[in-house]
């Protein structure tokens, strides 16, 4: 079986206290009481745990073109990603082609393991190297790797986890578990073992 290429890092997380405050608003009930009320209402769909949409969590998430394709299908969150115009063709024009160590270094930073064979990447730096913009992106190949910070609320992660935990692509395993890992709350999100509700 082939490398899992995905790294995330929770950047930043925020809100909890506020929504738990907005549950207490709806319960008529202390704040203090909240974290147990959450941890209950979590998995109720239907408008019952609706305060997740209060906590935003930023992840940096490094992984191949072809899992951000999917990752594009949740559109309730926003991301922010590396520049293929200003980051990939600098630093590919500023490789010396003829130097079999410093292409080595970058395909292995930039793409999967076999992911892009020389003659494309020949290809993708003459495009760069005549500001082919169109060039570059048509020849870049599925594995290669970009980081995006995608900022999200705990009702969109908990939407991804529902729906991706089983998916036969291994990338959303490693997604959701190097996430669960990180966040403050994973007890108000569903994890890899537990059942869909």
């Amino acid at each position: 079986m082939s490398e899992i290429y995905m790294h995330v890092t929770k950047i930043d997380e925020a809100g909890y206290d506020a929504a738990l405050h907005g549950l207490a608003h709806n319960k008529k009930q202390s704040v203090a009481k909240m974290p147990g009320v959450a941890q209950k209402l979590a998995d109720k769909d239907g408008g019952h745990n609706k305060f997740l949409e209060s906590i935003t969590v930023w992840l940096d998430v490094r992984a191949p073109r072809y899992w951000w394709q999917e990752a594009d299908t949740f559109r309730l969150s926003t991301k922010q990603s590396e520049s293929t115009m200003h980051t990939l063709t600098d630093e590919l024009l500023a490789v010396d082609m003829e130097d079999a160590a410093a292409v080595r270094a970058f395909l292995e930073q930039n793409f999967e393991p076999d992911a892009c064979p020389l003659d494309t990447l020949r290809a993708i730096y003459a495009a760069a190297h005549n500001k082919d913009l169109i060039g570059v992106k048509k020849r870049l190949p599925e594995g290669f790797l970009q980081t995006r910070l995608w900022c999200m609320s705990y009702k969109t992660l908990r939407n991804i986890i529902l729906q991706r935990r089983t998916h036969r692509l291994p990338h959303w395993k490693q997604f959701v578990r190097q996430t669960l890992e990180q966040i403050d709350h994973p007890e108000l999100l569903p994890g890899l073992a537990r059942t869909a509700n």
